[in-house]
């Protein structure tokens, strides 16, 4: 019963994400690259430790998924 409860949800998951993220497509993506490239290298040019620039990197692609995602 778990197995099958699992593979419903993971169906369900990738059939949204199939259907509902191609329109993200459509995004600014000038707008949100240029953003991107622009966080990057503050992070990369802060100078400091490999684990506060691995976090500063990571929120900078979480803010670029966002941007995609969410700029029709």
């Amino acid at each position: 019963m778990k197995k099958a409860i699992a593979l419903t949800l993971a169906v369900v998951f990738f059939l949204c994400a199939f259907l509902w993220l191609p329109r993200a497509s459509f995004a600014h993506a000038d707008h949100c690259y240029n953003d991107w490239q622009t966080c990057r290298q503050r992070a990369f040019e802060a100078d400091e430790g490999w684990v506060r620039t691995t976090l500063m990197l990571t929120v900078c692609d979480i803010a670029w998924g966002k941007c995609q995602i969410f700029n029709n």
